[in-house]
C-alpha cells in the first residue's frame, strides 16, 4: 500500500490501479483503517463510496451500477448517487458516505470521508485521463 499526504495533512492510500477498475464496474476494497470502500468507474470518472449500505448495513460489493451512474444495493434495492451518496430510492433513508478520491499515475488513491451536508456528502470524483 502506498500512502501520500495531501495539502491538508489527510492521507490518501492506493486501493487499486486504473487497470483494475473496468468501465462500468464496482470494485470492493478495504482501507488500512478497516473501512470497506467501493470504487466505481462510470464514463471515465472514478468515485469512492462506503462499502456498507446505510439501510441494513449489508455489503455494497455486489451492487449494480445503473446506466445513469446510480448505485443500487443488491440486497434491498436502495439507490444512491455515486458522487454525493444522496438517496435516490428507498428503503435507505441516510446517504451513502463518499470518500475523497484522486488518481496519481495509474493508482487510484482514496482519502478521508467527505463532509456531510444534509441529505448528501460533498462530492469527490477523479477523471481518468485517456492515454494514446
Amino acid at each position: 500500500m502506498t500512502s501520500l499526504p495531501n495539502d491538508g495533512g489527510d492521507v490518501f492510500e492506493a486501493l487499486a490501479t486504473v487497470a483494475e477498475l473496468g468501465e462500468g464496474t464496482v470494485l470492493a476494497r478495504v482501507k488500512s483503517t478497516g473501512e470497506a470502500i467501493c470504487l466505481i468507474r462510470h464514463r471515465g470518472e472514478v468515485s469512492a463510496v462506503s462499502g456498507i449500505c446505510t439501510h441494513e448495513h449489508f455489503s455494497m460489493a455486489q451492487s449494480d451500477l445503473l446506466p445513469d451512474g446510480t448505485l443500487q444495493c443488491a440486497w434491498h434495492g436502495a439507490r444512491f448517487d455515486r458522487r454525493t451518496g444522496e438517496v435516490k430510492q428507498v428503503p435507505a433513508a441516510a446517504p451513502l458516505p463518499i470518500y475523497q478520491v484522486r488518481i496519481v499515475g495509474d493508482r487510484i488513491m482514496v482519502g478521508a470521508r467527505c463532509p456531510r451536508t444534509g441529505a448528501r456528502y460533498e462530492a469527490s470524483t477523479a477523471k481518468i485521463e485517456e492515454t494514446a
